[in-house]
Parts: structure tokens; sequence; C-alpha cells
């Protein structure tokens, strides 16, 4: 955690007075998303479909991680230097397939989803050189925001989503997402508080809650994934599990969009397999779970790698025969890993540790090892894939930490996580991934190959 949540986190318990004191309630209600009461695979925004589509031969895809402003900044830079890029006769963006986007990197994410190539350079117009942080700050502490806030359903998450709608995504829905197919698919993921279950905004996910996500605006999938712990309020998502004909039974096979029950030899598949068979049976119990809360994407999955690793663990066979081999000659998988490791004195003396330090170990030193396991077992899935297929599936990793130039690479470990960052941090990070995608020979490879 930064100085700006630990500032923000005081403030709110003013607010948090003022708001106990207040005699009157809004009577703001959570936002209820549409159910449906049949599951229509052909039909939603679906990542089945999306990875069935053979638009030129090549299978891209690209992760932002969390970080905040810093991560949605050196992702942009990265998206800058493969613009510039060519592949087969065309640049490197136009080309991208599928992003995914956690926390600070869904912003980027979702943004690049709705608007494409003109993601370039409208994204750094409309979010980067804004003070968003302000906008939201200002907001989250208006006296005309108490009485909603004193309501028991609203929460400074959805004053989030409000302020993302208003800078960026201007009431879209994921149902605008369906309607350009030559755009890239991205999943967007978020946190269940109660479970500590990853959420993935796609329809095929949510056809276990049986929800429409067609119906959901963009924003409120953002700013759930956004929704950093204790500064920001949980967003409530209704659940009708149960209604729409699926069930999640030990005697049942799960639906295809989420389970194929063909399993091989390998023990980790079939472990996974039954830990999403458990999970999705306890979230899709409407009845005793009727609402879930989401938090922050990071908390579950910081780099989004861990949902390509299960999504091939969950499919298995059934994903590489029917979509990618028929499809596809080659798999690009870029990873833009903006997670920052600032500097800290508190093994340097006997003092204890005051609670901003504690609270920060808390949170990030999780993140940081479950992030640091995620590559590795990313890269035994890569190795696994490249000597079983004959498709070839290219990693790349782009992380904060290989910057090769020490300085640049202190300053950059040292960006706070934040809504905002001065213009000289922008053009810092922004560097440090024009100097990681150049220096990539792996990138390098795959694009020549």
């Amino acid at each position: 955690m930064t100085n700006f949540y630990f500032k923000m986190f005081k403030k709110l318990f003013l607010l948090l007075l003022v708001t106990l004191l207040s005699a009157c309630s809004s009577g703001i209600l959570y936002q209820h998303n549409s159910t449906i009461y049949a599951v229509n695979p052909s039909q939603g925004y679906r990542l089945e479909k999306a990875l069935s589509r053979d638009l030129d031969g090549n299978l891209i895809i690209v992760l932002f991680s969390g970080g905040g402003t810093r991560a949605a900044a050196f992702g942009y830079g990265v998206l800058e230097e493969l613009s510039l890029m060519q592949h087969q006769g065309r640049n490197v963006l136009e080309q991208i397939d599928l992003v995914y986007g956690i926390s600070g990197g869904s912003v980027l994410a979702a943004y690049f989803a709705l608007n494409g190539t003109r993601v370039i350079p409208n994204f750094e117009k409309n979010f980067l050189s804004k003070n968003f942080q302000k906008l939201l700050v200002d907001e989250l502490f208006s006296w005309a925001n108490v009485p909603r806030l004193s309501s028991p359903q609203f929460g400074r998450g959805d004053l989030l989503q409000e302020q993302f709608n208003l800078a960026l995504f201007n009431g879209a829905k994921f149902r605008d997402l369906s309607r350009y197919p030559h755009k890239p698919f991205v999943v967007i993921s978020a946190t269940d508080m109660a479970s500590g279950e990853k959420v993935n905004f796609t329809q095929d996910f949510f056809d276990a809650l049986c929800l429409d996500l067609d119906q959901m605006e963009i924003a409120r999938a953002v700013a759930a994934s956004s929704a950093v712990p204790l500064v920001f309020a949980p967003l409530t998502l209704n659940n009708n599990g149960g209604n729409c004909g699926l069930f999640f039974d030990n005697n049942l096979q799960m639906p295809n969009s989420l389970i194929e029950n063909q399993l091989d030899n390998n023990n980790e598949q079939v472990i996974t397999q039954q830990e999403a068979r458990r999970a999705l049976r306890e979230l899709s119990n409407s009845r005793t779970h009727p609402y879930l809360h989401l938090i922050d994407g990071g908390i579950a999955d910081n780099l989004g790698l861990l949902g390509i690793i299960e999504l091939y663990d969950l499919l298995g066979g059934k994903l590489v025969d029917d979509n990618i081999l028929h499809h596809y000659k080659k798999i690009i998988i870029i990873s833009v890993n903006a997670t920052n490791k600032k500097d800290t004195d508190i093994d340097k003396t006997a003092n204890i540790p005051n609670w901003k330090a504690v609270a920060n170990s808390v949170i990030n030193v999780p993140i940081d090892r479950n992030s640091q396991n995620t590559i590795r077992r990313f890269r035994e899935l890569a190795n696994n894939w490249n000597k079983k297929y004959d498709v070839p599936l290219h990693f790349i990793s782009i992380s904060l930490a290989d910057v090769p130039d020490a300085k640049l690479k202190e300053r950059v470990l040292n960006i706070s996580t934040s809504f905002y960052l001065p213009q000289d941090d922008i053009y810092a990070l922004k560097t440090a991934a024009k100097i990681l995608i150049n220096n990539s020979k792996e990138l390098k490879e795959a694009l020549e190959e």
C-alpha cells in the first residue's frame, strides 16, 4: 500500500463518522445484474468463441498485471512499441487477439478491447495525462455524495465505477464488445471476497451464476478488479446460480465451456479440475451465496497468467484439438509485469515496523510470492507444450524488475501504486517498456519465425 492509499484511508474514517451521524439514508440499492434462465452457448461475450477465430493464423495474447496507473502506463508503453513492430506485413498491435487485465492493468485492457488500435494515443490523452486520482478523491469526499454513501448498498467502489465511465468508458456494456470481433477479446478478473476465488468477466464464467454479462457496464468490471481492500468498498454482484439449467453436482459433468471431462495422466490437471468443480459448485449455489462481493483481482492472480494455466488444465485436450490446432500456427504470450519493489529500511533497525509497513507487507508480499510461483508454473507449461504439440508457444516476460539500466530500474521499481503519476514517471515507465521490448530476444524470435 502507498502513501496515497494511507492518506485516503485516514480521510475515509472522517467520512465514515459523518456518514454515521447522518440522519438520512439515501435508500440506494446495489446494481442488480440481469439474470438468465437458460444457457445459450452461441450468445454472449465468450472466450471460447474468441479462441475459435482464425484471423491470421497466429494467436497473440498480452497480459497486463496489477499496479494502478504504474501498470497502465507501463502496459501502454508496451503497446506503443508493438504498434511500431511489423509481423507478416502488419503492425503487431493490430494482431493482438486476447488481452487479460488485472486491477490497474484492467483499465488499459478494457479500453483497448473497446477502442482497438485507437488506444494509441487516446488512452494517454484521456487517462494517463489526467489527474484521475484528484477527480476520484474529490468525489469520495464530496458532501454531495454523503447521502449516497450512507446507503449500505452503495460504496466507494461504485464511485470508482462512475469515474471510470466519465473518463474512459461512457457507459459502454459488454454487449458493445461483442459487436466488434476484430478488436481484442478482454478477460477482466476480480476476487470474490468471501471465498478468495477468481471471478472472470466472461459469459463462460457468468453461466455458472446464471447472469447476463452483456447487460453489465465495462466500468463496473474494471472498478471491481481495481477495488483495493480498505480503500475502495467491494462491488456487489447478485447470484442466480442454479436457475438456468447448470448444476455442478459431484455426479454431473461440468459444461464444456468450463470443463472437459477428458483427463490425461497429468495429476496437476486432475487436481485443478477437482478444485474448479468444487469452487464453481460453491459459487453457483445462490441459495447459500445469493451475493458476491468483489475486490481487487490482484489478490487472486496479479499477472493473469494463472487464468491461462487454469484454462489449459481445465479444458486440456479439447482446448488444443478444437481451438488451437485447427486455427493457429503459432502462439505468442506477452506478460507485462508492473510489480514494483520499493526500497525499505525495516530490516535495518530493531524498531517494530509501524502499521503502514505491516499493512504493506501483508498485502504485497503474498501477491509477489504468488506471482513468482505463477511465472515458474507457466514456464513449465510452455516447455511441456512445445514438447507435445507442433504449434509453437512463445512466452515473453516483460517486467520492470528486468530493466537493464540500474538507475532507471531503481526509479521505476520505486514508483508508487496510485491513480495518478507525474509526467516524468509516465515517461520513465514508457522508456522502460521501450527498452525491454526492443531488447527481448524471445519476442524477436517469435515475430521472425
